[in-house]
């Protein structure tokens, strides 16, 4: 009995955190089209941006509403990195506020993550801290650490939580 009790809080556990509101996707030059090569992450809380987030990962830039349009602020937030780079080094700005998703953003928007890291300052003067990169849409979703534990370990994972914690007294859980 107490073996299943386990196996059931650790099964609730991990799709409570397969569940979660907030989605960070990354967001680069439309496949096949790279030029700069690099890549920033936002964070979705929104079902239905999420959906659409997705869509345009699983069927492409085709369905429309492909440009991401956020307010950004200076400075490192431990979210914001350059995800298709060596070593994911972080940018000195991130994203504050998802706007929306749109087809058409005002040129002054329109830019690459490395042109807005040369100017931080400048780019948040001219723009009021705005990001609508024509060229860049959502073109993956970024694993969330428990849910990649639960792909990789799967049920067996959850067998072997559940037989550690019943020999490890100070693991007991009830």
């Amino acid at each position: 009995m107490q073996s299943l009790k386990h196996l059931a809080v650790a099964l609730a556990l991990g799709l409570a955190s397969t569940t979660a509101a907030a989605v960070q996707f990354v967001v680069a030059e439309w496949p096949g089209k790279a030029l700069h090569n690099d890549s920033f992450i936002v964070t979705l809380t929104n079902p239905s941006h999420i959906a659409h987030a997705r869509r345009l990962i699983s069927d492409g830039p085709g369905i429309g509403e492909t440009i991401l349009v956020a307010d950004i602020a200076a400075g490192t937030d431990g979210i914001n990195v350059d995800y298709l780079a060596p070593g994911k080094p972080e940018w000195s700005w991130h994203v504050t506020s998802f706007l929306g998703f749109t087809d058409f953003t005002a040129e002054i928007l329109d830019g690459w993550p490395t042109f807005v890291e040369q100017d931080v300052a400048g780019w948040m003067l001219n723009t009021n801290g705005r990001i609508g990169f024509w060229n860049y849409t959502v073109v993956a979703e970024v694993p969330e650490p428990a849910t990649a534990w639960l792909v990789i370990c799967g049920l067996p994972g959850v067998w072997l939580l559940g037989r550690r914690r019943r020999r490890t007294p100070w693991l007991e859980v009830g």
